[in-house]
């Protein structure tokens, strides 16, 4: 990604996205905007008939790239195997559009199904988030933020890889800083081209929730990382600060695995399994309510 324009980079996800196998057909697919704080915002709504709660969804991409094609087929199955409706957020993207427009985008949203989602036929009384990379960044700050608005609820957060740390000091950045798909410079690129080189600083919580001042009374989480992977530790190091402040957190590493793999269903039997248990783990959260 470092070594392209944004534009490449897009593209080239793009293709990706159409050489993929589709996701499963969901009984009501919906996509319409809602307000926001710079403009509307689009959505993609996949409900399946008789959902027992809504996933708010954030896609991958760096804050650079992604859209709602490129997160369709995650979102499909998500919303086929856990019975939830799921809301796919079509955040702001940088160079365009950087810090915190993707996180605005992604709080605005969130309220919003919040407040008006049972006008599209969505439970809202029992919401939970999911987010992939850069979008597991926007979905645990989304929960530091609900948490202190005091609303939203959320009964739970899936986080897959998240990027949690701007300081980008972890061992595994090192450790697979080349030869593993995602390179540390490619990480380093994400950051800077959405804050970092805008004045932001690394230490801002809202750009890197590990550091915020207090993790207590968060939403019970599960977090997916990949062992062959620059922001391991991120993810890691999330679910254990998670767990320190008493919020019950799953960590699960998939070994041999890459950033990315979760997107895989029908190439890799992990990307199957791993998305069953975010699945499994947010039908859980809001079946015991």
């Amino acid at each position: 990604m470092a070594q392209m324009s944004y534009q490449e980079a897009r593209a080239d996800m793009a293709a990706r996205t159409a050489a993929r196998a589709p996701g499963p057909h969901i009984d009501t697919v919906l996509d319409l905007a809602v307000p926001g704080p710079h403009g509307e915002i689009p959505l993609r709504i996949y409900r399946p008939d008789g959902a027992v709660g809504v996933t708010m969804a954030f896609h991958g991409g760096g804050w650079l790239m992604g859209n709602l094609d490129s997160f369709d087929a995650v979102c499909r199955h998500l919303a086929k195997d856990s019975g939830l409706a799921v809301v796919s957020v079509d955040y702001r993207l940088a160079p365009d559009h950087p810090f915190p427009a993707a996180l605005d985008d992604a709080w605005a949203a969130t309220c919003w199904v919040a407040g008006h989602g049972h006008e599209h036929g969505l439970p809202t009384a029992r919401m939970t988030v999911f987010g992939e990379s850069a979008g597991g960044n926007l979905a645990a700050v989304v929960c530091l933020l609900a948490r202190d608005h005091a609303n939203p609820q959320i009964l739970a957060q899936a986080l897959v890889y998240p990027a949690t740390d701007a300081r980008q000091e972890a061992d595994s950045l090192s450790t697979y800083a080349e030869g593993f798909m995602q390179r540390k410079a490619d990480v380093a690129h994400a950051f800077r081209t959405y804050a970092l080189s805008h004045g932001v600083s690394a230490s801002t919580w809202k750009l890197s929730p590990l550091l915020a001042d207090s993790h207590a009374g968060l939403p019970p989480a599960i977090v997916i990382t990949a062992e062959c992977d620059t922001v391991r530790d991120d993810g890691e190091a999330y679910a254990m600060k998670l767990a320190e402040a008493g919020v019950p957190a799953t960590c699960v590493r998939y070994q041999g695995m890459l950033h990315t793999f979760y997107s895989m269903r029908g190439k890799l039997d992990a990307a199957a399994l791993a998305q069953r248990q975010v699945a499994d783990m947010l039908r859980t959260a809001v079946e015991n309510v």
